[in-house]
């Protein structure tokens, strides 16, 4: 099947390709199927959280476990409730600013992607984790 996308144009998908929100996106409750896109420009840093039910929704998303070192969230009890058992990637939600030193991850509200069954959410975690980290500023807080 066919995606219209944001950034990459038309792209071809299978069902397998697609990532079913069982705990939406804050902010976007009616929109639940995702497609991740990547550039191997980013060799899995970086990717596209592109929504396949509109176009233009799409999230500049970064892997967790290569780009923010200590970063262990505890949120499997709760990810096994809503989106089952299973391997688990942790994608932090990116906002991404003109001068690319200053763009910051989401810490405290990751997307949880189990890719056993392509079921996702995003959770809100009780660990004290900002919500604006710097990515290329060691880490600073941004308020």
């Amino acid at each position: 099947m066919k995606v219209l996308t944001r950034d990459f144009g038309e792209v071809d998908i299978t069902e397998n390709d697609i990532i079913k929100f069982e705990q939406k996106i804050f902010g976007f409750e009616e929109y639940s199927d995702y497609i991740i896109l990547y550039d191997d420009e980013f060799n899995g840093e970086y990717a596209w959280l592109q929504s396949t039910e509109e176009p233009g929704l799409c999230f500049i998303i970064a892997n967790s476990s290569l780009t923010v070192d200590n970063y262990h969230p505890d949120c499997q009890k709760e990810a096994e409730k809503i989106i089952g058992k299973g391997n688990y990637e942790y994608w932090l939600m990116m906002v991404v600013k003109e001068n690319l030193k200053e763009s910051t991850v989401n810490l405290k509200s990751p997307v949880v992607i189990n890719t056993d069954n392509h079921k996702a959410m995003q959770i809100i975690l009780e660990e004290n984790y900002p919500l604006r980290y710097q990515l290329f500023n060691d880490g600073k807080e941004q308020k």
